[in-house]
């Protein structure tokens, strides 16, 4: 199936699968599987398998990961951070309230408001900073900001970490960015970019509910805003059997 697979315990797994089975190690209880630091400005894809974990770590402190998640079987089938706000399941009795951000305990939806991923953890205090409003940075925003040469955004990243599934940058979804203190000004009359709450060690945790295929981009944005605290680190993806 797309030899998604095959990638992962193919060429990534002959770099990070295959060293871990040697020395394999438990956190919580459970199996680590693989693990892969993501240079700044960098980006991964790596299929998650219904029921593993999937935890982010921002090793540094104050760096946003842009995050997008494909159904393994249907790439067509993608997360929509709009859905998983506003079409969760109520409490009886509870009248519709639209969300305004994803925080631990919440499901992520795709694009048919199925289950992918539900977020099991997550250390920053306060809870629930991360952005699922805004479209990820691109090429376009850092040109009409006047940068003269030509710089990749998280959709440039992120395109190419998944074109080696056949996945083309217009099919890329809006993003959960993970980390990103991205906070609404009623007074000024738009958002507001924040310097991350997220310290040295925090982390974001998921249960994948389907097979997947999870897409990051390490977000490049130093120059426009305090969006990585003016100065982007690396992070560390993990993959975790229960």
């Amino acid at each position: 199936m797309h030899d998604a697979f095959n990638l992962l315990f193919g060429t990534v797994g002959e770099m990070h699968m295959f060293t871990l089975a040697e020395n394999q190690e438990e956190v919580d209880g459970m199996e680590l599987v693989f693990e892969q630091t993501v240079p700044p400005k960098d980006g991964l894809a790596v299929p998650v398998k219904r029921g593993q974990h999937l935890r982010v770590i921002d090793l540094e402190g104050r760096q946003v990961v842009d995050t997008a998640f494909f159904n393994l079987d249907n790439f067509r089938e993608k997360l929509s951070t709009s859905y998983s706000r506003t079409r969760y399941m109520p409490k009886p009795g509870t009248p519709y309230a639209p969300r305004d951000k994803l925080m631990e305990g919440d499901i992520l939806l795709s694009t048919i408001c199925r289950p992918m991923m539900t977020i099991v953890e997550e250390t920053p205090e306060p809870k629930g900073i991360h952005d699922s409003h805004n479209r990820m940075c691109n090429r376009f925003l850092y040109e009409n900001y006047g940068r003269k040469e030509s710089r990749d955004g998280c959709h440039e990243i992120i395109s190419k970490a998944v074109a080696g599934y056949g996945i083309l940058p217009e099919d890329i979804p809006d993003t959960m960015d993970l980390f990103m203190n991205y906070q609404h000004d009623c007074a000024l009359g738009h958002w507001v970019i924040k310097t991350p709450v997220s310290k040295p060690g925090d982390y974001i945790e998921f249960r994948a509910e389907m097979d997947c295929l999870a897409a990051f981009s390490n977000c490049p944005e130093d120059e426009l805003t305090d969006c990585n605290d003016r100065h982007c680190t690396p992070v560390k993806i993990e993959i975790y059997n229960p």
